[in-house]
């Protein structure tokens, strides 16, 4: 038989058998690309936009062109708590499922390798489970809350807790730019935390000049994000030379620190003092040289380490406070009410002039008991306003994801190999949780029963879930805590006249988000005369 066949094909028309063959070819493909993926891959019975089901680069577009995490959500509102948005990946807004993706710590997708440093990985872009386990290890600790309230830490938060103040002291009446303000206060935090009280560079003592100028670096050189983090592979052909500048400049400026630091570990040791760098080096007594404490470390990861916990911890923190304050300029009523429990619990209904510059102890306003209202405006804040409010991309393991179904979608498996996502954007705004999920409104997290509390409070992703969740939360909290409240008890907040807040200060919608023209223009009224 196959030599008839063979034989009726020498025999044939070459035209015949060119048309049969782009016959075959068309069929082959329509079926590969269109039918397939439309209508017997795996994912087919979960819902979504056709053009997602037949390729990947729709969503990649809608990232690129900073639209994906309302795009998203849109999706979820029409199709549901599941939606396929690319031919192998799917968002699910249902927080049932981040003890299955998160919790049961499935493998990061290659989104995260991207985030390395100094030509070496860090804790954040590894992929591997055990390499990723040992590198966040041997940081955890120092971390903790127990040791970010130590006296040797909060010390260090307390000190640039007053320098913001007393910078807010200098500009108050007029409008200024919290948003940059903010990031030179975060940055100082991280920095002393990480080199020590006495090797760090403070942007704080010229906040609106040489602080302004490190910050902006930093905001130029993570501008290429999206090639970055989803189409590497294009960086160099459309990353410019001011970038690539920017970015040198910003790893100069670390490696300075690190190097000072380093030279003075024996003195920092002595001292009894304790940073991030004495949790990866110890001093040799015999060479006189600084030794790695662990072989997981050497100098290049290390200072991949420094630089995502300083670029990240600074504009996280600054977006977050940036956009609680424009809240409560926005909405007077809420201002004053949070003013008034602050003022009264915390210095007995006395306003604190503006040139105290010494912050309320930590180990006090951590008190949700004490401050409920305070605490519901954070809460607010970081549901409505989550500085990190897009994608947590994992990878589906070889056993599968069962998703258990929906009044839209039934029970179905997840293949392997699918990537999956939760983005806290969406979470934060399921309206079932949250009526009016974009409204602020923090009277909800006070009005709620005790069980809606919690469900309340199990939906906020802003730090993540899991063993990937942010390893600096306790720090950027205590930050937003200490300074919100010192600044609150000496201040009323205005809105600039001056100033588009829907159009520039409104939240990018990208990866790690910031006010839209990175500024956030507000004016600091003192609530008593300073004569």
């Amino acid at each position: 038989m196959l030599l008839d066949l063979l034989e009726e094909l020498k025999s044939a028309d070459p035209q015949s058998l060119i048309n049969a063959s782009l016959l075959v070819g068309v069929s082959v493909g329509v079926f590969y690309f269109i039918l397939y993926p439309l209508y017997f891959h795996p994912l087919s019975k979960i819902p979504g936009p056709t053009i997602c089901s037949l390729t990947k680069y729709y969503i990649l577009y809608k990232s690129w062109s900073e639209q994906r995490n309302r795009y998203v959500q849109s999706l979820h509102e029409r199709y549901g708590s599941i939606v396929r948005i690319g031919p192998n990946e799917v968002d699910i807004s249902d927080v049932a499922y981040i003890k299955d993706i998160y919790i049961g710590d499935y493998d990061k997708s290659s989104f995260y390798t991207q985030f390395s440093n100094y030509g070496s990985n860090n804790t954040f872009s590894t992929v591997d489970k055990k390499e990723h386990i040992a590198s966040r290890k041997v940081s955890h600790r120092f971390y903790s809350k127990s040791n970010i309230c130590s006296d040797n830490v909060m010390s260090k938060v307390e000190k640039v807790i007053g320098d913001t103040l007393l910078a807010f002291e200098k500009y108050n009446d007029k409008s200024i730019d919290v948003f940059s303000l903010f990031c030179d206060m975060a940055m100082d935090a991280v920095t002393s935390f990480s080199f020590g009280k006495d090797n760090y560079e403070s942007l704080l003592k010229d906040p609106f000049g040489a602080g302004m100028l490190v910050v902006e670096n930093f905001s130029r050189q993570s501008e290429p994000w999206f090639w970055t983090t989803q189409m590497p592979q294009w960086y160099d052909w459309v990353v410019s030379d001011k970038i690539k500048l920017a970015s040198q400049k910003c790893y100069d400026w670390i490696e300075r620190q690190f190097l000072i630091s380093l030279n003075n570990l024996e003195e920092t040791i002595d001292s009894n003092e304790e940073t991030l760098l004495t949790v990866y080096y110890d001093f040799d007594r015999l060479s006189s040289k600084p030794v790695q404490k662990t072989s997981i470390f050497n100098e290049q990861r290390t200072k991949s380490e420094f630089f995502d916990h300083i670029a990240a911890g600074h504009v996280t923190t600054a977006t977050t406070m940036a956009f609680m304050f424009y809240e409560l300029a926005k909405y007077p009523e809420i201002q004053v009410k949070l003013q008034e429990e602050i003022i009264t619990k915390l210095n007995s209904g006395n306003i604190i002039p503006t040139s105290d510059i010494t912050p309320f102890k930590y180990s006090l306003i951590d008190d949700e008991t004490l401050l409920p209202y305070m605490h519901a405006v954070i809460f607010e804040t970081f549901r409505v306003h989550a500085a990190i409010p897009g994608q947590e991309p994992r990878i589906v393991p070889s056993k599968g994801l069962l998703f258990r179904g929906n009044d839209i979608v039934s029970a179905c498996k997840i293949p392997a190999g699918t990537t999956v996502v939760m983005q806290p954007w969406s979470l934060h705004r399921v309206s079932t949780v949250f009526p009016d999920p974009e409204e602020f409104i923090p009277q909800r997290w006070l009005d709620a029963g005790e069980e809606q509390l919690k469900v309340m409070k199990s939906h906020l992703f802003h730090f993540g879930s899991g063993a990937r969740m942010c390893i600096g939360l306790n720090l950027a909290t205590a930050e937003i805590k200490m300074i919100m409240a010192s600044l609150i008890a000496r201040y009323r907040i205005e809105l600039d006249n001056d100033f588009d807040y829907a159009r520039d200060g409104e939240m990018l919608d990208i990866y790690t988000t910031l006010p839209r023209s990175e500024k956030m223009v507000l004016k600091f009224s003192p609530l008593v005369s300073s004569s």
